[in-house]
């Protein structure tokens, strides 16, 4: 149940973070689909976990692409 956990919170939080630092719209999404594929070992996992992790970061790029467009419109 503790990796369920995780594979929801992990890579939605990796997105909002890399999208906060980095300022990009694409860059967080790939950093963070090659920190679960290589770091996490996410080709090997169950697929239930995989669809988990898959949601999370989809939710995680949509909200990071809220604060992209919020930090746009504060810089102009």
């Amino acid at each position: 149940m503790s990796e369920y956990i995780v594979a929801a919170l992990l890579p939605f939080g990796l997105q909002l973070l890399f999208n906060r630092v980095l300022f990009t719209k694409y860059l967080p999404l790939a950093i963070t689909v090659v920190i679960l594929i290589f770091g996490f070992d996410g080709l090997n996992q169950p697929l239930p976990l995989q669809i988990v992790a898959v949601i999370s970061t989809i939710i995680g790029f949509l909200l990071g692409l809220k604060i992209y467009n919020k930090q746009k419109r504060k810089v102009r």
